[in-house]
């Protein structure tokens, strides 16, 4: 996945969809060839095409080697075909910004541990992931569930840094997050998730996520 600077270009194109009048909510905007999944019960305690996508996008955009997203963030569903600008909206209705830490790979594994602390249960601290894959044993009890982390299919290094992309709640500790708190800060986007959401679809469609194998249950 390679970096793409954002620029003042895309955001007036994305600024461009809000001006005249409030139709230009129905506005197609791009197209999925496959529904994603953004269900409440869904998103918030297994991985989704939805919650891939929308990593995908933070990644795509920062240049960060992984991203997180949890969750509870993500607020709707898309059926298959068209997507409208309200649809888009409504998927990241929060509009957060974008924040890009310096992390470790015990930071990493840290929040991992903490978002599967709740496993087996509907969580909004649920992580959705992308640039990594890892691994839940959930016979095991909070704290120990994480077995297995890889970064772009390497083992992760607990005390290797790591850039790592997410929106500002999570970044300042939201959701019990402290250890992304804890970590350095490189760059706030000058595009937040929804409008980043919007130009990737505009420019990518139609879009096909999958569920890939990103979070595994043993």
């Amino acid at each position: 996945m390679r970096r793409k600077l954002v620029g003042a270009a895309v955001g007036l194109l994305v600024c461009a969809l809000f001006v005249g009048s409030a139709m230009a909510l129905d506005r197609v905007i791009g197209e999925t060839e496959i529904s994603l999944n953004g269900e409440r019960e869904h998103v918030r305690t297994q991985e989704t095409n939805l919650g891939n996508l929308v990593c995908d996008v933070l990644r795509y955009y920062t240049g960060a080697d992984v991203a997180v997203y949890n969750g509870g963030g993500i607020r709707a569903s898309a059926d298959l075909g068209e997507i409208t600008l309200e649809k888009a909206m409504e998927i990241l209705a929060f509009n957060n910004n974008v924040v890009t830490l310096e992390v470790t790979g015990a930071q990493i594994i840290a929040a991992l541990e903490h978002g599967v602390g709740s496993y087996g249960f509907v969580s909004g601290k649920f992580l959705q992931v992308s640039g990594l894959r890892f691994y839940i044993d959930s016979a095991q009890p909070e704290g120990s569930r994480v077995t297995d982390v890889f970064v772009h299919g390497e083992a992760i290094d607990p005390e290797g840094t790591y850039t790592l992309a997410t929106n500002d709640y999570l970044a300042a500790g939201g959701d019990g997050y402290d250890m992304l708190a804890d970590a350095e800060e490189i760059a706030v986007a000058d595009m937040t998730d929804q409008e980043m959401f919007i130009a990737y679809l505009q420019e990518y469609s139609p879009v096909f996520p999958l569920v890939e194998g990103r979070i595994v249950v043993r």
